[in-house]
C-alpha cells in the first residue's frame, strides 16, 4: 500500500492542482480519506469476523483493496481519486485483520513474540514500499504503478487462501450473543482503545513532518528527500531490530508490565529531540526510539487479545482497528497546529508527553486491576472459609 504514497501529491499535479496551498490541501485530503473510511468500517467488519472468522475477513480486504487501488490507474480527476481514495478504505485493514487473526491461533503465551514479528513484516514494507514506488513511477510514469500495487494485493490471498487455516468462531446464539455494549463493559479494554489512538498520535504526528523539521537542520539542501526519508526509515529499522525480542520479553515477565515501561521509554528518547540542532544527533535519537517503540504496539495486541472473550473478539479488534485509524488522521493535525503555535520542534514534546502519559494511563489501570483482582481472591478466600466453617457447624 505504501508504494502509491509517493507520487500522489505529483499526480494531482499532473491533473492540474499547480497551485501550492490548493495542492497541499488536496494532498492532505487525498491521504486522509483512506484512515477516515477505514476507522467508520472497522466496527462493521469486526462483526464480519466474529460470524466468518479473520481469515474471511483477510481475504475479503486483499480483494477489495487490490481492486479498487487498480482502479485508480483510470482517475481521471482529483474527485475521482480523492473518491477512490475514502472507497478503498471501506475495504482496508488487512495488516490489522493480519495481527487479530495471529493473536487468536498463536498460544497466548507467545503472542507477544509471534506479533512482534509480525510487526516487522509491517515496518519493512513501509520502508520498502515508496522506495519501490518512486523508482517505477520514474521508470514507467505513475499510474501503472498503480496496477503493479493492486496486482501485489491480490496476490497475497494466494497464501491467504491455500496456507492458512481457517481460524475457529465461536457460534452465535440467544445465550452467546456478541455486542459492542459487552466491548466497552471491559475497562481494561477502554484503556488500551485509548492507549492505541494516544500512540498513533504520538508516532504518526512526527512522521508527517519529518521532512520540514529536517529542512530546519539542514536548510535547502539537495538531498532534503534523502535525509529527512532516512530520519523516518532510521526509527523503522530499529523497529524491526527491536520488536521481536521486546515481544519475547514481555510474553515471559508479562505484557502488563512491559508496556507502560516501553511507553514511558519512549517519550523519554522523544523529548532531547526538541532541542537537536545536528541532523546526525537526531538519527541517533531517532534509532534508540524506534527500538523501544517497536515492542509497543505488539504489547497493545497482546493485551486486547488477552482481554477480549473469544466470542466478541472480532468487535474488540474492529475497535482497536478504529483507534488507530483515527490516531493516524489526529497525528499530523495536531503536530501541524503544534508547529504552527509554538515552532516545528515542539512536535516532539507533544510526542514524548503523550506516550508518556500513555504509559502512566496503562500503568494505572494495570495497577487498579490487579487491586480489584486480589480484593476479589480475598473474598473468594473469605466466602470459602466461611462455607468451610459453617459445613463443620
Amino acid at each position: 500500500m505504501t508504494i502509491v504514497i509517493p507520487f500522489l501529491s505529483l499526480l494531482l499535479w499532473e491533473m492540474g492542482i499547480t497551485e501550492h496551498h490548493s495542492l497541499s490541501v488536496w494532498t492532505g485530503l487525498v491521504f486522509s480519506a483512506t484512515f477516515l473510511s477505514a476507522a467508520i468500517m472497522a466496527p462493521i467488519w469486526g462483526v464480519f469476523a466474529d460470524k466468518y472468522g479473520q481469515r474471511a475477513n483477510l481475504i475479503r480486504a486483499g480483494i477489495g483493496m487490490g481492486l479498487i487501488t487498480g482502479c485508480m490507474a483510470f482517475a481521471a480527476s482529483p474527485i475521482a481519486l480523492l473518491a477512490l481514495r475514502f472507497l478503498v478504505g471501506f475495504f482496508s485493514g488487512f495488516i490489522t485483520v493480519s495481527f487479530s487473526y495471529l493473536a487468536r491461533v498463536v498460544p497466548k503465551d507467545h503472542s507477544g513474540e509471534a506479533l512482534g514479528t509480525l510487526q516487522t513484516g509491517s515496518i519493512a514494507g513501509n520502508i520498502i514500499g515508496p522506495l519501490i514506488g518512486g523508482a517505477l513511477s520514474d521508470w514507467f510514469g505513475f499510474r501503472p504503478v498503480f496496477l503493479v500495487t493492486g496486482f501485489c494485493i491480490l496476490l497475497t490471498l494466494l497464501p491467504v487462501i491455500f496456507w492458512l487455516e481457517k481460524d475457529p468462531v465461536v457460534p452465535q446464539t440467544k445465550e452467546n450473543k456478541a455486542s459492542f455494549k459487552e466491548v466497552f463493559r471491559h475497562r481494561p479494554l477502554i484503556v488500551l482503545f485509548i492507549a492505541t489512538f494516544l500512540v498513533q498520535i504520538a508516532v504518526l504526528g512526527v512522521n508527517s513532518m519529518m521532512t520540514i523539521f529536517v529542512q530546519s537542520l539542514v536548510g535547502h539542501s539537495r538531498n532534503l528527500a534523502f535525509l529527512s526519508g532516512l530520519a523516518s526509515s532510521i526509527t523503522g529499522i530499529a523497529t524491526i531490530i527491536g520488536a521481536p525480542y521486546l515481544g519475547k520479553l514481555g510474553d515471559r515477565i508479562g505484557q502488563e508490565k512491559t508496556l507502560p515501561i516501553l511507553l514511558v521509554l519512549s517519550g523519554l528518547f522523544a523529548l532531547p529531540q526538541v532541542w537537536t540542532d545536528n541532523i546526525y544527533e537526531l538519527y541517533v535519537w531517532r534509532f534508540l526510539q524506534g527500538l523501544v517503540v517497536g515492542g509497543v504496539w505488539p504489547s497493545i495486541q497482546a493485551l486486547i487479545n488477552a482481554q477480549s472473550p473469544r466470542r466478541i473478539q472480532g468487535r474488540v479488534f474492529g475497535v482497536t482497528a478504529s483507534s488507530r485509524f483515527l490516531g493516524n488522521l489526529t497525528g499530523p493535525t495536531a503536530a501541524g497546529a503544534v508547529a504552527g503555535l509554538f515552532s516545528i520542534a515542539y512536535m516532539f514534546a507533544l510526542s514524548g508527553l503523550l506516550l508518556i502519559a500513555t504509559g502512566a494511563l496503562v500503568g494505572y489501570a494495570n495497577r487498579q486491576a490487579a487491586a480489584g483482582a486480589q480484593s476479589f481472591d480475598i473474598k473468594e478466600k473469605l466466602a470459602a472459609w466461611k462455607h468451610r466453617l459453617h459445613s463443620r457447624h
